[in-house]
């Protein structure tokens, strides 16, 4: 938890952060070893300090502040779930992100608006799974 407790703007939230533990879903030959370990907070964007919990994800593969995690490779991953709209943004890195939707229109009016930001080489790809190249 300590992890995510810079990025809180209300530290009583670490309270009502909700951890749930599962065995480690990479095949490995002592994966019986490992947990994965999922950290839920139901909160606002205003509760958290969103643009240094972004760069943080970004900067994971480069010496740089703000991090995530410390010297290990195997850095959190943070998803930023929308209930409201259904959406649910993941970035995974510096390279880019991935957004996921219940409802296609919600991602054809984000393709649209971010159309420059998306990289030639997925355009294809993404138009046809957006129902956009027909």
């Amino acid at each position: 938890m300590n992890v995510y407790k810079r990025f809180l703007k209300n530290k009583n939230y670490l309270n009502k952060i909700h951890v749930k533990s599962y065995p480690y879903p990479f095949d490995m030959d002592d994966a019986e070893e490992y947990e994965m370990q999922q950290f839920s907070l139901k909160c606002q964007r205003k509760d958290f300090n969103v643009h240094q919990l972004l760069k943080a994800a970004c900067n994971e593969d480069f010496p740089l502040n703000p991090r995530l995690g410390g010297c290990s490779i195997d850095y959190p991953d943070v998803f930023f779930v929308n209930i409201t709209k259904d959406i649910i943004f993941f970035i995974y890195d510096d390279r880019g992100c991935e957004i996921v939707a219940r409802d296609v229109d919600r991602l054809r009016f984000l393709y649209k608006k971010y159309f420059d930001w998306v990289k030639d080489v997925d355009r294809k790809r993404i138009e046809s799974g957006l129902g956009l190249n027909k």
